[in-house]
């Protein structure tokens, strides 16, 4: 970069701070996308290609047991098409400030109550951060290399909450493996934070002459022998639920097939306990391990976040074009399978659960992680 365009850089970067974006917002102009608008990141085995609208994760490419390229995750042909969704967050996009509902659409700090901006519940709860959540808005990308790409984001004060915190999103990709790091630097204030990451998955990659949705997929989560109870409007009560042993909601046991539990309620819409062991050993011990039979893919979740929201595609998610590689038509009913790391949902009003109040100080750098972990089963 000659020195004309690193002043000029340099004066469109300090021209979106004084009006309120972002340093890098020039910066991420200079990374290069493919035809489609996407960035790509890749190592052996597996290949990512993402999009800056809401940190959308757009395919995800795994050689399946045939060695065929399986694209595995739902998305768009195009980056340009993501703002057209009326979904939060866009598909497969970043959940921020606060993953799930804030009920009331406020919270109580040091004695007092701090209104947000509802858009849920008929303007009574707030809900994956509210319509501006990260989610749905545009980040910029300070740095992008062949396996790793980072996303930061701005946000001053939006959708009513308050201070200026600063995110940041780092994916990275080595063999066989999907490494999530993020975290944030809140200033000014303190607020609630409760982040995510939305991955819509079929392992099956609904292509021709294999199944469309995620019926025969197995899930085994063993350690989540409890999950929450929630009231008719998708809010926490408060109240934990038991999965016993060889019940519905048993996957701790032993590995399910996801079918079992659509035939029962007609779609799986449950948020999970995670129960770890000692903070060491979470880089050990996955949280989830999904499976196809067809592909032979295994995917491995391991996280340091402690609930995890497990639910397949419905009507509610809207309406989606298939990505044409995956064939024609829109993404059927439980046509892909969602787990979303996250802290306890709600837990900014829930103060009897003490110290999982989800309120971060000015102080405070909070971090998190999440990795995949892919197999293979080759055919001998």
């Amino acid at each position: 970069m000659n020195l004309l365009k690193l002043s000029a850089s340099l004066t469109a970067a300090l021209k979106a701070v004084w009006s309120g974006g972002s340093p890098f917002a020039t910066v991420t102009a200079l990374w290069p996308v493919n035809e489609e608008g996407k960035y790509i990141i890749q190592a052996e085995g597996i290949r990512l290609a993402l999009t800056n609208y809401g940190a959308s994760i757009s395919n995800l490419w795994i050689n399946d047991t045939n060695g065929n390229e399986v694209d595995v995750v739902l998305g768009l042909d195009h980056a340009d098409l993501y703002p057209e969704l009326k979904s939060n967050p866009f598909v497969n996009g970043f959940i921020g400030r606060y993953a799930g509902y804030i009920s009331g659409a406020s919270y109580e700090s040091e004695g007092t109550t701090h209104q947000i901006w509802a858009n849920a519940h008929n303007g009574t709860s707030t809900y994956n951060g509210g319509d501006q959540g990260w989610g749905r808005r545009r980040w910029d990308i300070p740095m992008h290399t062949e396996n790793s790409i980072t996303f930061v984001m701005f946000d001053r004060k939006k959708n009513g909450f308050p201070g200026v915190f600063v995110g940041c999103l780092t994916h990275t990709v080595t063999p066989y493996t999907w490494k999530i790091a993020y975290g944030l630097t809140p200033t000014l204030a303190s607020g609630p934070i409760n982040l995510s990451q939305q991955v819509f998955w079929n392992l099956d990659g609904m292509s021709t002459n294999r199944t469309n949705t995620v019926e025969g997929h197995t899930l085994h989560l063993p350690s989540a022998g409890l999950r929450f109870a929630f009231n008719e409007h998708g809010i926490s009560t408060g109240d934990l639920l038991s999965n016993k042993k060889g019940k519905e909601y048993d996957f701790w046991s032993e590995a399910r097939d996801v079918g079992d539990v659509i035939k029962e309620d007609s779609k799986l819409d449950e948020t999970f306990v995670l129960s770890h062991k000692h903070p060491v050993n979470k880089h050990d011990f996955p949280a989830a391990i999904l499976s196809s039979p067809k592909t032979g893919i295994t995917m491995e979740l391991y996280t340091d976040q402690d609930a995890l929201k497990v639910h397949t595609w419905s009507e509610k998610n809207g309406h989606l074009n298939l990505k044409k590689a995956q064939g024609n038509g829109t993404v059927p009913h439980n046509g892909a399978i969602s787990l979303e790391m996250s802290e306890w949902p709600d837990s900014v009003n829930r103060p009897e659960w003490r110290y999982r109040k989800t309120l971060v100080n000015s102080e405070d750098i909070p971090t998190a992680f999440s990795t995949y972990k892919f197999k293979v089963n080759k055919k001998s």
